[in-house]
């Protein structure tokens, strides 16, 4: 089986593949733990140009190996090593928040405080600083190679919130969520989510809705109230008299409307005989 990995590995790297190429050489070498294989991993490492990793694998050679390699092979290792540093740089990383996670160019190196420097490789390298609850910090830095550098990273506490601006009439008094805030016009902070807006005047209708404020967003409402219709009681309050009037014409209308006694006749069965409607009959359930 690893003899079958190194033979894959061999053509890809052949072929120019050298992602591929790593992924079947470091099989082939959990398969065998022949150490030679990692000479071949560093190949590949270093035509991609991640030192940093290159690095490591060399020096895992160092540890791994042992025995195994011979002098002139721990000669080879300690000259790579020594040319690669030129390629790295060591970056001290420091964050104000604990539990931060650090990534350079998308790989986690560490989570803060991180107390040893990251290598980092030669170029532009695209740090990314992350907590939750917290704004992520991401920025590019140019690493020249073969010297140390240092990151300052000062995390900040996310808020979610946005702004609220209303503009309504200049007796209008202005409440959100139940509390007063404004007359005519009010703009602030609100915290994120849905908050009720009502806006009230005397003799005026009151406005009243929902508001969906986003992070970072400014939200306006503009708000123009309408005239309140007159009270129904104060109609019947101005008439006066005429409620009694009224109420008479209703008792009138009752009694005008009571059906009178059955009677007897040659009505035909399904119809009824509607009083004070002589000559007309109303059929239910036939076509008249």
């Amino acid at each position: 089986m690893a003899k079958a990995e190194y033979e894959a590995a061999r053509i890809l790297f052949r072929d120019g593949d050298f992602s591929n190429a790593i992924i079947k050489y470091e099989r082939a070498y959990e398969l065998s733990r022949e150490p030679r294989l990692l000479w071949n991993i560093a190949l590949c490492q270093k035509n991609l140009k991640r030192y940093t990793r290159m690095l490591a694998t060399v020096e895992k050679l160092q540890r791994d190996a042992g025995p195994q390699l011979s002098e002139q092979d721990r000669k080879d290792a300690e000259e790579l090593i020594a040319t690669i540093q030129v390629y790295v740089s060591r970056m001290k990383i420091a964050v104000n928040e604990p539990g931060a996670k650090v990534e350079v160019d998308g790989v986690e190196v560490g989570v803060s405080p991180i107390t040893a420097p990251v290598l980092v490789d030669v170029g532009k390298r695209k740090i990314r600083v992350s907590k939750p609850g917290f704004k992520e910090h991401v920025e590019t830095r140019e690493i020249a190679g073969g010297d140390e550098v240092s990151l300052s990273v000062s995390l900040v506490q996310e808020v979610h919130r946005g702004r609220l601006l209303v503009k309504a009439g200049p007796e209008d008094v202005i409440a959100l969520d139940g509390k007063v805030v404004g007359k005519g016009r009010w703009e602030g902070f609100v915290q994120s989510g849905g908050h009720t807006l009502r806006v009230s005047a005397p003799g005026m209708e009151t406005y009243q809705a929902e508001v969906v404020i986003q992070d970072d967003q400014v939200r306006t409402r503009e708000v123009e109230l309408k005239p309140a219709p007159k009270s129904h009681l104060a109609t019947w309050l101005w008439i006066g008299g005429g409620v009694a009037v009224l109420a008479g014409g209703i008792i009138a209308g009752v009694l005008l409307f009571q059906p009178e006694e059955p009677t007897q006749g040659n009505v035909s069965p399904g119809t009824v005989d509607v009083a004070r409607a002589r000559g007309f009959t109303f059929s239910f359930g036939g076509s008249r």
